[in-house]
């Protein structure tokens, strides 16, 4: 005679509960909003706000005129509430074994170098070291708290643009047509950047070739989803290295989802 099955407990439907909604973000909300939620392209998700009701009723209808869609119809509800769980599960209070995790900024340092094409360092330099197309990072993270270097810097860089790194978009008369960073010009000349891939390519265009040019300050040719590139523990890493150059302070989980 088989054994009677026994039923699971409260405890352990609200666990499964949770490991089923913190799979499913990963698959379907990081991207977005990163890692654990600390924010990428779409906002962070922390606050008192983000209580089961709360993140319930956002995925079901959605927001509109912004890039948040409306899962019902899509997930299920018992799915919907597990990913609203595992938010929720993310509101930890400060002091918790999480906040003193720590990043190290050699790790950091090694991301920022990494040969990839796609890092850091083909476009950035930190004190003289890296890529000109971008702005140098030093004095530019020397004022920042941790969490202003996580937005500004590194995971929505494009919603704040240094007018002189703004995106450059021109046509030629061959039918060209480039996206990119100017790097200078004489009266014949441009100094282009072009970003089509990475790392950029410096090209050399004569003006009279150029039939339009147009600035495009509002947009950024930085990446915009190394949030959803990068684990937690990497943003941790690059953050405390690129704050390692200015303060010898550590930086922890805990300054980075304030």
């Amino acid at each position: 005679m088989a054994a009677a099955q026994t039923a699971p407990s409260p405890a352990q439907r609200a666990s499964a509960q949770l490991q089923a909604g913190a799979t499913r973000f990963s698959m379907t909300c990081r991207v977005c909003h990163g890692d654990a939620g600390i924010g990428g392209v779409a906002p962070a998700l922390r606050g008192a706000k983000f209580t089961a009701s709360y993140v319930t009723d956002v995925m079901r209808t959605g927001r509109p005129g912004t890039m948040m869609p409306a899962f019902a119809g899509k997930f299920s509800d018992a799915e919907i509430a597990g990913v609203a769980r595992y938010i929720v599960s993310l509101q930890q209070p400060t002091g918790g074994p999480q906040d003193t995790l720590q990043g190290d900024p050699a790790a950091g340092e090694r991301i920022f170098f990494a040969s990839a094409a796609n890092s850091c360092h083909q476009c950035h330099a930190l004190r003289g070291r890296g890529g000109s197309v971008g702005p140098d990072l030093a004095m530019r993270v020397a004022a920042l708290s941790p969490r202003e270097v996580l937005d500004r810097i590194i995971v929505v860089p494009h919603r704040r643009t240094d007018r002189a790194y703004s995106t450059v978009q021109i046509r030629t008369k061959g039918g060209l047509l480039l996206n990119g960073i100017k790097a200078g010009e004489t009266p014949d000349v441009v100094h282009f950047y072009d970003t089509a891939t990475l790392p950029p390519i410096l090209r050399v265009i004569r003006k009279d070739e150029i039939v339009e040019s147009n600035v495009r300050p509002r947009t950024s040719v930085m990446p915009a989803d190394y949030a959803a590139r990068l684990s937690l523990r990497q943003l941790l890493d690059l953050v405390a290295f690129l704050k390692s150059v200015s303060t010898p302070q550590p930086v922890t989980l805990a300054d980075l989802i304030k």
